[in-house]
């Protein structure tokens, strides 16, 4: 028997035995965070776009409801640029709430919200350019990197080439404590030390140009990381505003879920090295508050718990 098969014949026992049944989550519950899902999913970028992964939800009673996503490509593959976004599906809102999406605008990424607007812009140029930036940077780097490469081989090969010399040298001029060289063991002494400073000055230049090289590369790649890094920054606090913003505005789509029960978000930046996730946790009392105008998307977004692990 399948290893599965028996823990879910070893389950049915244990709950036949103490006579547990399985609770049913309300249908109408399960449409509000489908709903919910699908905004969030085009608001960060939709599926066309491949700016993240698909967002995925799963709901514990009594605790609410965690949306995650991966963004395994696209805004981290260009330095965290997001997409254009589609506009948000029709769902249940607010009395009042109204969506503008916008795609030519001066600033990359505007978001706003006051409790019952919302604005969510990309440039789309401006965002092209960025990305082919982030291309060609990464194809100099990879130039760069197949240059050092050459460089080390070519000092590896003349580094041999005067270790044979020398060890010629060295059995030569051993020759000559036991006996006297003749004409033609001394000319091959001399051309051998000659070639031998040649080498050395070729490895000293070519040191001498491999470090200048490895020095332009690490630089490079120093002002390439502190870039990512800062564009991760951004993308992290886009992905927070846009998330408490469509909240704020679409909140009212999780009717069914339980005023106690928190809402939450998970951003897993896959692909990073010692990348941490990131999670925001927000209580359903205080979406409720936002969703009737009490407070906006800024004031819901202070109020969510945020942390990384």
């Amino acid at each position: 028997m399948k290893l599965f098969s028996k823990v879910s014949l070893l389950a049915g026992l244990i709950i036949a035995s103490t006579g547990l049944t399985a609770a049913e989550v309300n249908g109408r519950l399960g449409q509000n965070l489908k709903i919910m899902q699908d905004i969030l999913q085009t608001s960060l970028g939709g599926q066309e776009h491949s700016s993240i992964g698909r967002i995925q939800h799963s709901y514990l009673m009594g605790h609410g409801v965690a949306f995650r996503v991966d963004s395994h490509n696209g805004w981290l593959r260009h330095f965290m640029v997001p997409p254009v976004p589609h506009a948000p599906p029709v769902a249940p809102s607010a009395p009042g709430t109204t969506v503008v999406v916008s795609t030519h605008v001066p600033n990359p990424v505007n978001i706003a919200g006051n409790g019952n607007s919302f604005s969510f812009s990309f440039d789309e140029e401006a965002i092209e350019e960025m990305a082919e930036a982030a291309e060609a940077m990464a194809e100099q780097q990879q130039d760069q990197s197949e240059k050092l490469r050459d460089l080390r081989e070519e000092r590896r090969d003349i580094e041999r080439d005067l270790r044979d010399y020398e060890r010629e040298q060295r059995d030569i001029e051993f020759s000559s404590k036991v006996s006297t060289l003749n004409a033609d063991q001394q000319k091959e002494l001399k051309e051998i030390k000659q070639k031998s400073e040649q080498l050395k000055s070729k490895l000293a230049q070519l040191q001498k140009n491999l470090t200048e090289q490895e020095q332009q590369y690490n630089k490079k790649r120093a002002e390439q990381q502190k870039l990512a890094a800062q564009r991760q920054t951004e993308l992290v606090a886009k992905v927070g505003q846009v998330f408490s913003a469509t909240l704020c505005d679409y909140g009212a789509s999780l009717r069914d879920l339980k005023e106690q029960e928190f809402v939450s978000f998970q951003l897993s930046l896959s692909g990073r090295n010692n990348a941490k996730d990131h999670y925001w946790v927000v209580k359903k009392a205080d979406i409720n508050q936002c969703v009737t105008g009490k407070i906006d998307a800024p004031a819901l977004l202070k109020k969510a718990s945020y942390y990384q692990y």
